[in-house]
């Protein structure tokens, strides 16, 4: 979701990995995605080896920020495991998305940095109901050219999964020129107004299972019965830690053929365990669980410090900020 979706570069292209492992696998497959999809549109080689970003780099040179936006926006929805987009597409309004987004953002500075590394009026929701953005003042938005395009076409995918009513994108440049039509320059300086019209037809997808809760981008387990059966067991154990070897036992194979399947996807088995037990822990804190010591339990972990130093590592998000971000769905005045 917006915020998170590119990170500094490296040797590997794991863009994301500061932002945790969970967050990191996630966006970096919704990355690969949207740049197979700019290739396409750039018709590049196939036989070309560029990376997510300079894909996303060619493209805003080649087609203009509206290009970006255009396929953000367009594909802003991934299914796959991602507590971000879980938080703000069961936003019950466009308030509570931004609020919700404010305070993600404070609590990952705090993390990576120590303190807040950007500034909390990066995203603001005005009385009006104008959202603006300012992507300048965000990392790791303001670290690209493309940032400022691609990061108002997810939030504008997002605001749309909470209402039907038109958006209007209008873009205000440092040169104080404000305009909106179908071609904007998206520059990386300017700020960004998202104008969703004034309707009663506003809609809450909540009661919508959610796509945000699979781990199918990871690998395909619900089509294989293999891998599906191996989630069942690590989901449905009882107190304690299914190790590598009873799983393979029960899956009535060996612990080596059991790992080299895994390797194929690029995964281990204490990879998986740990997506399967936080998944399991987001389930239950989304379901309205507030003690956190039975959420610990329940989701396998050895305690409730275990759970928040999981919770720390791969998104970023203690478990009771989570929680107090769930709760704060309660009536608000809509647009």
């Amino acid at each position: 979701m917006p915020k998170f979706f590119m990170g500094d570069r490296d040797s590997t292209q794991n863009v994301n990995q500061p932002m945790g492992e969970a967050y990191s696998a996630y966006w970096n497959k919704w990355l690969q995605k949207g740049a197979s999809i700019a290739r396409q549109k750039l018709a590049m080689p196939a036989a070309e080896l560029n990376s997510p970003l300079e894909v996303f780099d060619q493209l805003y040179e080649q087609a203009g920020g509206q290009a970006v936006f255009d396929l953000a926006r367009a594909n802003g929805q991934m299914p796959g495991f991602d507590v971000q987009s879980l938080l703000f597409s069961t936003a019950p309004d466009p308030a509570t998305l931004v609020q919700r987004w404010q305070k993600v953002a404070q609590a990952q500075a705090n993390i990576r940095f120590g303190g807040c590394s950007s500034l909390p009026d990066f995203v603001q929701y005005l009385p009006e109901g104008d959202i603006v953005l300012s992507p300048s003042r965000i990392r790791p938005a303001n670290l690209s050219k493309f940032g400022t395009a691609m990061l108002t076409g997810v939030a504008a995918h997002a605001i749309g999964q909470l209402t039907n009513a038109e958006l209007e994108v209008w873009e205000c440049s440092k040169a104080g020129r404000t305009q909106k039509a179908n071609t904007l320059d998206f520059d990386p300086t300017s700020d960004i107004i998202l104008r969703p019209s004034i309707t009663p037809d506003m809609r809450n997808k909540k009661t919508s299972p959610s796509p945000y809760l699979h781990l199918n981008h990871l690998f395909d387990h619900q089509s294989h019965p293999y891998f599906r059966r191996m989630i069942e067991l690590l989901e449905h154990q009882g107190e304690g830690h299914l190790n590598i070897e009873e799983c393979a036992h029960a899956l009535g194979t060996s612990v080596r053929t059991l790992s080299r399947r895994l390797k194929m996807h690029n995964l281990s088995y204490g990879q998986v365990t740990r997506f399967v037990r936080l998944r399991k822990a987001v389930r239950l804190i989304h379901s309205g669980q507030v003690h956190m010591e039975d959420v610990a339990f329940h989701a396998n972990y050895a305690d409730r410090h275990h759970m928040a130093r999981d919770f720390r590592q791969m998104i970023q998000i203690p478990p009771a900020l989570l929680r107090d971000l769930f709760a704060d769905s309660t009536a608000k005045p809509r647009m």
